[in-house]
Formats: C-alpha cells, structure tokens, sequence
C-alpha cells in the first residue's frame, strides 16, 4: 500500500509488485493506493494492510507519529527493504518467514535490482524486521510453527 499524498510510492509499488510476483506467484501481491495519510493510517493500524511503502521521511514521521501522522498518531512497523529514498514496511507481527521471502525476492530482482539498496545498507537499519535480517545475512528461511 502506498498513499497518492507520497507521490514517488505508488509508480515504485507497481515496479515492486512486479519484482514480488516474478519471485513469489503463489503472493499474488497487487499494488494499492490510499488517497490520503489517514487512510493509509487507518488501513494499516488496523491491519487490514500488512505492508506499505513510504518516502524514508514520511516513514520516519510515521514511526514517531509526526508529519503527516501527527494528527493520527505513530504506527508501529519493521524495515523490509530500502530503495533509496523508499522504505517497503510491515506489520510488526509479519511473520518472518514471509519477510524472509519478500526480501529473498527482492535481492534476486532482475526488475529492480538497480534501484535497491545495498544489503550493507539495509543490514544498519534500526527497525530492521528478522526475517529480512536472515535473508540479508544468507541464513535459511525461518520456519514458523
């Protein structure tokens, strides 16, 4: 999910999906566009969104509650990937087999792969979710019972 409000996610949300659905069919991920950060915000707080994009800036607002959040509160999420100036996030209960596979995918992208950043990167990020620590460190899925 991406909002209309941070223009360069949803064009950046189609490429991904494409990326996602070349690796991971069985995803079946589609790209969603909210029409502004309060419904972006309430789809996510409420779950009915598991991952969303976000401008690294408007991420960072949203993680405090600031910004264009501030008037709906901080929304808690993991780091999946970083493109740049973009952040893929996720529910912090985005079980880590899952992440694992998004980011597995992401890193073996012929689609993106000259826009992402580099695994050294996204390894010193603070919020980074486990399953795409293990992916990036070449660890093997985790499997979840």
């Amino acid at each position: 999910m991406s909002t209309i409000s941070d223009e360069p996610t949803y064009p950046f949300s189609r490429r991904l999906v494409t990326a996602i659905n070349a690796a991971l069919p069985e995803a079946r991920a589609r790209p969603a566009r909210a029409k502004h950060f309060e419904r972006l915000h309430s789809l996510f707080a409420t779950k009915q969104m598991q991952v969303m994009l976000l401008s690294r800036v408007n991420a960072e607002a949203a993680l405090k509650g600031g910004g264009p959040f501030a008037e709906y509160g901080a929304l808690s999420f993991k780091v999946l990937y970083q493109f740049g100036q973009l952040q893929l996030l996720a529910q912090t209960d985005f079980p880590a087999e899952h992440a694992w596979l998004v980011t597995n995918a992401i890193l073996n992208s012929e689609e993106i792969s000259e826009i992402i950043d580099p695994p050294e990167t996204v390894l010193s990020l603070e919020n980074l979710h486990h399953g795409s620590l293990l992916a990036l460190q070449n660890e093997p899925m985790p499997i979840e019972r």
